[in-house]
């Protein structure tokens, strides 16, 4: 019986060292395969360099042709969304919408006007004098 457990040793011993054997051949295979990859790579690399210089031309020209149409088109979109947004805020003002705020302003400017000189009439009704005098500023017709 004492052969048993010096046979079990050595089996598990041998099982050990396969596993051992097996990553170090793996790791050997990895590297060789990276080795070769990385050469392999390189030349592809130097290909397709190869390949775009001699299609940079072609690719200049082609993006000259299309590169102002396609700016154009997103210069549109751009200021499109802009008009949907101020829409949406309520900012989108054509010209006759600005022409109805500044008449609308003046009559408001107007009526103030009316009732400060009615302010100062009344001031001077009561035999009381303004401390200042405002002064009348001529108005511009848009």
């Amino acid at each position: 019986m004492s052969d048993k457990p010096k046979k079990d040793k050595e089996i598990a011993r041998k099982i050990w060292l396969a596993g051992i054997g097996a990553y170090g051949r793996a790791f050997s295979d990895a590297q060789e395969a990276y080795s070769k990859v990385g050469k392999e790579t390189a030349k592809v690399f130097e290909d397709l360099v190869h390949k775009g210089e001699g299609l940079e031309d072609k690719v200049t020209a082609a993006a000259k042709q299309y590169v102002p149409a396609v700016a154009e088109k997103h210069r549109a979109t751009v200021e499109d969304r802009m008009e949907r947004m101020k829409a949406a805020l309520g900012f989108a003002e054509t010209a006759s919408d600005q022409q109805d705020r500044i008449e609308t302003l003046e009559g408001r400017l107007d009526a103030i006007d009316g009732k400060l000189d009615e302010l100062l009439a009344a001031v001077k009704a009561l035999g009381m004098q303004p401390k200042a005098k405002r002064s009348t500023a001529t108005k511009k017709k848009v």
